[in-house]
């Protein structure tokens, strides 16, 4: 038996466990399409793994004892009184002998794995330095962590679970999945679910706010029966056990991945609390220059620009002076 007859065993293993991935399943598809003689040696030790003692196929439950017993009913079909099994295995040889214990092996050993007691590390990765940081997890969803914001998550979703603990905001552009939903937890209880979209969650002390760009979300707690589904372009913010929706009108709400601001015919007292947001920055208008900032508008774009450099350009564009005081930077007159 060589490496690639052992490989093939392991796939048609899997395939009679039930634990083959599409992409194992797919190429045992292959493999069993190129030559009838394939076909003929699956049919064959997917009867041998039929007829033989133990129902591997319908219990996740692993017996030392009884896979021991079904391996040696097969190699050594004497032994028992497994008179089906015997006459089998005499007519197809002992080649299909040898395979069909590789493949009692690999399928006692398939369900054992996926029984157990998941000891996959759990992993914890911090955007603590400043920037952005991105990340791909097991199952090929990949998040953007904004500055200041952290995850957990397990390093294998094999047992299903795709699980993950935030805090702060950040990004998510989910692994289609359909079976096995996507869980994004909170530190206040609330929980985001997907199937595969894409779609930002900031967490709060009391609140969440999902905004969805592509796909649907389910907004809510666990086993919320009042949980809200949000579709693209939808914004929903949890807080006080309700969901309350309504349209993103915010162009900005991923400026914080992209570099980008956009601000459209809006006043200076609606421009000022996103660039202290965007830039980490305490901004005050001056009580006596309130007025008059409010009338105020531009219609501007910023990409990758340093806070200085935003400011000193709506200074020339709407006439104003800052300054800075210790950490607050003073808009006035």
């Amino acid at each position: 038996m060589d490496h690639n007859d052992t490989y093939i065993y392991e796939l048609i293993a899997k395939q009679l466990s039930g634990s083959s991935s599409d992409a194992e399943a797919a190429e045992l598809q292959e493999w069993l399409n190129a030559s009838p003689e394939n076909q003929a040696t699956y049919t064959s030790l997917k009867q041998i793994w039929q007829d033989a003692p133990g129902a591997y196929q319908s219990q996740k439950q692993y017996n030392t004892t009884a896979a021991w017993q079904k391996v040696s009913s097969v190699v050594h079909p004497g032994v028992q009184d497994q008179a089906p099994i015997r006459t089998k295995v005499r007519r197809l040889g002992f080649k299909y002998a040898a395979a069909a214990a590789v493949l009692i092996l690999l399928s006692a050993a398939a369900w054992w794995l996926a029984s157990r007691p998941s000891t996959a590390k759990i992993q914890e990765v911090a955007a603590n330095d400043g920037k952005i940081k991105s990340l791909k997890l097991a199952d090929k969803t990949t998040v953007t962590l904004r500055q200041g914001s952290r995850i957990k998550y397990s390093e294998d979703f094999s047992n299903g679970d795709r699980i993950v603990e935030l805090e702060g905001v950040a990004f998510f552009e989910v692994a289609d999945d359909p079976s096995h939903p996507f869980v994004v937890k909170t530190p206040n209880q609330s929980v985001v679910e997907v199937l595969g979209t894409s779609f930002t969650v900031e967490t709060g002390d009391s609140s969440t706010t999902v905004i969805v760009t592509s796909g649907k979300v389910k907004l809510g707690t666990h086993d919320d029966p009042n949980a809200v589904i949000l579709a693209s372009g939808q914004k929903g913010v949890w807080g006080n056990g309700q969901v309350i929706t309504n349209s993103n009108d915010d162009v900005n709400f991923m400026s914080w991945k992209t570099g980008i601001l956009q601000f459209n015919d809006q006043s200076l007292v609606e421009i000022l609390p996103q660039l202290a947001d965007f830039y980490g920055k305490v901004i005050r208008i001056d009580d006596a220059y309130t007025g008059t900032a409010a009338q105020r508008k531009a219609t501007i774009t910023f990409h990758d620009q340093s806070c200085d450099e935003v400011l000193h350009e709506l200074q020339l564009l709407l006439g104003f002076n800052y300054k800075q005081e210790g950490d607050t930077i003073v808009i006035s007159q």
